[in-house]
């Protein structure tokens, strides 16, 4: 599709060429610049996009099992949240052993074979007012994400939502969760979270 403007060019850049007539002067067009005022809020900040690429990172060395390098990236601190229920009630993982021990022994009993993270989006936030619920203050990176799990050579996809919370080295100490445990328990033939609460 050629715009008006350009075809304009065009008809009198031939019409020179054709009649050796002096060169066409250029037009100035004029334009108004429209001002833009800031929008802010005053509960957070948008944070730098570091803690995108550092909550992303921590993600993939998951997903491909690299535990060593999964715990690097935590605080000892850490705190890991499941979605199966409200703010008192959801299981939680404390410290960083508790967490990597979680995965790797998920790991074994699930059966799972591969796990794919893909079409992640990010929208890493400093929160700067004291949140509801006894969250943090702090940057966080609040994102979702596609992931392809395959068990026993059966994929199962569903879509998932993180807030991932930094603490001042930059390490993650609080993963929460929100996805749809029912496809996972479904495809696994166990409920592999029940079983370890049962066990306390």
């Amino acid at each position: 599709m050629i715009f008006p403007f350009a075809a304009f060019t065009l008809a009198v850049m031939f019409a020179t060429g054709c009649n050796n007539a002096a060169p066409a002067k250029e037009e100035t067009v004029a334009q108004t610049s429209t001002a833009t005022t800031a929008v802010t809020n005053p509960n957070f900040s948008i944070a730098p996009v570091e803690y995108a690429s550092l909550s992303e990172q921590s993600l993939m060395h998951l997903a491909k099992f690299e535990f060593d390098a999964f715990e690097a990236t935590l605080a000892d601190n850490v705190m890991y949240t499941f979605p199966d229920g409200d703010v008192d009630t959801r299981t939680k993982l404390e410290g960083k052993a508790a967490v990597v021990g979680w995965w790797k022994g998920w790991k074994e009993k699930s059966g799972i074979e591969s796990m794919t993270m893909t079409e992640f989006n990010h929208f890493p936030l400093n929160v700067t007012v004291q949140p509801k619920g006894g969250a943090l203050m702090g940057n966080y990176d609040f994102v979702y994400f596609s992931n392809k799990m395959v068990f026993a050579g059966k994929p199962v996809a569903l879509r998932m939502n993180f807030a991932i919370h930094f603490n001042a080295d930059k390490k993650i100490d609080r993963y929460i969760t929100y996805y749809d445990r029912s496809v996972i328990i479904k495809a696994t033939g166990k409920n592999i979270l029940e079983e370890m609460k049962a066990k306390k």
